[in-house]
């Protein structure tokens, strides 16, 4: 029987890091999605427009559930900013 590790048992290298893939940073406690790789830095976003940076060491690949609650928070960001209209 394969044991498959829990997302939160490593981290991510820069090479399997993708642009546009959905990860979780460690560090900051929220799921977010790549915008940018430089070296080591990984710039993320999330739908409401926060940006930052973070070393790709304090990163895990984001799960099915994370990417369906930043699925979520974006159709609700949507909805925001149409009644600011």
């Amino acid at each position: 029987m394969t044991r498959r590790a829990a997302p939160s048992e490593f981290s991510m290298s820069p090479e399997r890091i993708t642009i546009g893939s959905v990860v979780f940073d460690k560090d900051a406690d929220m799921v977010a999605v790549v915008r940018t790789v430089k070296g080591l830095m990984i710039g993320l976003e999330r739908p409401t427009g926060l940006t930052w940076e973070v070393a790709c060491g304090r990163l895990r690949p984001g799960t099915e559930r994370e990417a369906r609650q930043l699925q979520a928070l974006a159709k609700l960001q949507r909805a925001r900013m149409r009644g600011m209209s």
